[in-house]
């Protein structure tokens, strides 16, 4: 089990590297700012983790932990980027996106996760539901962007709908899991469930090393509006007297 623990790790260690370099080289990084930080946020951890490992054993557990623990707020920044590539073309709308994401994130923080981080369980439990909160928590965003986007029928582009299919197979399989497990003691998690969570991840990361191995440009409203009709002219003209209403709104 520790090998093959070690061996997901360097795994997705090796992906998150190709997705930075290959990132490097094309314009794909520029375009999703936060998504490159969360990637090389999870780079750097994942390195420091080893060093650690290596160098001092005994720490290896806690400094994993408390890694853990900040990457599961760590990931709420990929959907504050799904949330600006939605609405990419409206700034005030996309920014309007972005404070609703962070307002539902912090919302949900105070009312759903932190209470049990509160309560008077032990450790694991308190783990345990921390995760599954933070986890149920990013899959209603998500839904919500979900949402938003096939409501305005907003076209994203290929790089973007990557990214939500990515995220959204790790979202759904950290639900799962934690839900198991917390329905079923920590004992489950700890004998069949602790490998999942983290194979997940690395086809999230498959997924968008794929999806974002050639950049595509975001379509823009009059080839929308071309390729789908009137019925997709008549929401980009919405959208568009929707951003220039906030804007003015904003700017008083």
């Amino acid at each position: 089990m520790h090998i093959l623990g070690m061996t997901i790790g360097f795994s997705a260690f090796l992906l998150e590297g190709l997705l930075i370099l290959r990132g490097a080289r094309s314009r794909v990084f520029r375009q999703l700012p936060l998504f490159r930080s969360y990637i090389v946020y999870c780079f750097c951890t994942v390195l420091g983790l080893y060093l650690i490992y290596w160098l001092d054993r005994k720490e290896y557990a806690s400094a994993y932990w408390l890694c853990y623990l900040v990457s599961i707020l760590v990931e709420f920044t990929v959907l504050a980027e799904i949330s600006d590539q939605i609405f990419q073309p409206f700034p005030a709308i996309r920014n309007l996106g972005r404070a609703l994401t962070v307002l539902i994130s912090v919302a949900l923080g105070l009312l759903y996760i932190l209470p049990p981080i509160l309560g008077s369980a032990g450790r694991d439990r308190l783990l345990l539901d921390f995760a599954l909160r933070a986890s149920v928590t990013k899959a209603i965003i998500l839904a919500a962007l979900f949402y938003m986007a096939r409501h305005y029928d907003c076209q994203v582009g290929k790089n973007v709908r990557g990214l939500m299919l990515g995220f959204s197979i790790y979202v759904a399989t950290s639900v799962a899991i934690w839900a198991s497990a917390e329905a079923f003691g920590s004992a489950l998690f700890a004998h069949l469930l602790w490998f999942m969570e983290p194979l997940a991840f690395l086809l999230c990361l498959l997924v968008w090393t794929v999806s974002l191995w050639h950049f595509a440009p975001m379509p823009s409203l009059n080839a929308i509006s071309a390729a789908r009709g009137g019925d997709s002219e008549s929401v980009a003209v919405e959208l568009t007297r929707f951003n220039s209403e906030l804007s003015k709104f904003l700017h008083k």
